[in-house]
């Protein structure tokens, strides 16, 4: 009998001592685990503020390029209206001058360019113009100097047009 109190209490001893490591080992997962868990919040926050940080950072990126191409939207803004407003009232201005009056303005500019020309003979093209007025007015100007007059094509000044202006002579 005494073997089998001895047995029961050698058995109560085994079942004590591995509550006792059951319960350390226990207290050692729960450590872990809340180590573990702060870990994760402070990886949680610091990924969470790194990722505002790049979003103020590309924010104030996009602000700066958009507050940057304003002014230079507003300018070609600006820019193509002045364009748009000039060329109209060109266009209104030279459809109520009349041909004389274009004619005259041409003559003009071919007195200014007398002097680069110097005493060379000049062969002179004319688009839009009668070709006889224009010879008369080239002859005004240049006298002798002026060997011949032809009328250009339609196509022949695509080159030197302006975008709206109704105009193309010369």
């Amino acid at each position: 009998m005494e073997e089998l109190r001895s047995t029961d209490a050698l058995d109560k001893e085994i079942v004590a001592d591995a509550k006792k490591k059951a319960d350390r080992i226990l207290a050692k997962a729960e450590e872990s685990c809340a180590s573990l868990l702060g870990g994760v919040d402070a990886r949680v926050q610091e990924a969470k503020s790194q990722a505002e940080a790049a979003t103020r950072s590309m924010l104030a990126l996009y602000k700066k390029n958009i507050n940057a191409s304003l002014p230079l939207e507003k300018e070609r803004y600006l820019v193509s209206y002045i364009h748009e407003s000039v060329i109209e009232a060109l266009n209104v201005y030279f459809e109520s001058a009349g041909e004389n009056k274009r004619l005259q303005i041409v003559k003009e500019l071919v007195e200014r360019s007398k002097k680069v020309l110097g005493t060379r003979p000049v062969n002179a093209r004319v688009l839009g113009f009668e070709k006889e007025a224009a010879f008369e007015m080239l002859k005004s100007v240049f006298g002798t100097q002026i060997l011949s007059v032809e009328s250009a094509g339609a196509g022949e000044n695509a080159d030197e047009t302006v975008e709206g202006f109704a105009f193309h002579e010369g």
